[in-house]
This record gives C-alpha cells, structure tokens and sequence, in this order.
C-alpha cells in the first residue's frame, strides 16, 4: 500500500511524499492502531504523522513530529492511493 500526499508549509514551500509499508508499521506501533481502520476513520493526525514519516525516511527533516515538524505544516492533503496488497485492501476468505 502507498499513499501519495502533499505537504504545504507554512512558508509556502510544498513537498510530495509517499507514505509507504514501513511508515504503516511504524504508525501501528506508535499509536497503536491498525490502518485498516483508516477506510472508517482517519485523522488529520494520521496524514500528519504519514507525511512527517516519510519526511524522515528520506532524510527531508530531522525534525520531532510534535512541536517542531508540525508547527511548520499549513495543510496535508492526500493526492492518491495505491493499494495493492494494502491491509486496506482486505478480502474474504474463501473455501
């Protein structure tokens, strides 16, 4: 699974980033809550702390999330969404 967002900063700068499986395992563990719950409810936060890491995986900020990164975000918005094999993306089982 992979979702492309857009961050814009609060001194007009934007940045496209794709949150990717590590930043899914990453997020599951530090909230400690499944993304396959994001098809019910997804948060401002969640877009947030995907786009931060993803930021921080491709070593664009060094920054913590919060205060110092998210203090210098405007908007996150979200400009696609691949799911393939996507804990999204789930199927009944058969047989």
């Amino acid at each position: 699974m992979k979702i492309q967002l857009t961050v814009t900063y609060t001194d007009g700068e934007t940045q496209d980033v794709e949150a990717v499986f590590a930043d899914f395992v990453a997020f599951e563990r530090v909230w400690s809550r499944s993304v396959a719950r994001f098809e019910q409810e997804i948060r401002l936060t969640d877009l947030a702390w995907l786009a931060w890491s993803a930021e921080t995986r491709a070593g664009r900020t060094f920054k913590k999330f919060d205060p110092e990164w998210i203090a210098t975000v405007e908007d996150v918005a979200t400009t696609g969404i691949e799911e393939g094999g996507s804990p999204l993306a789930t199927t009944q089982p058969t047989g």
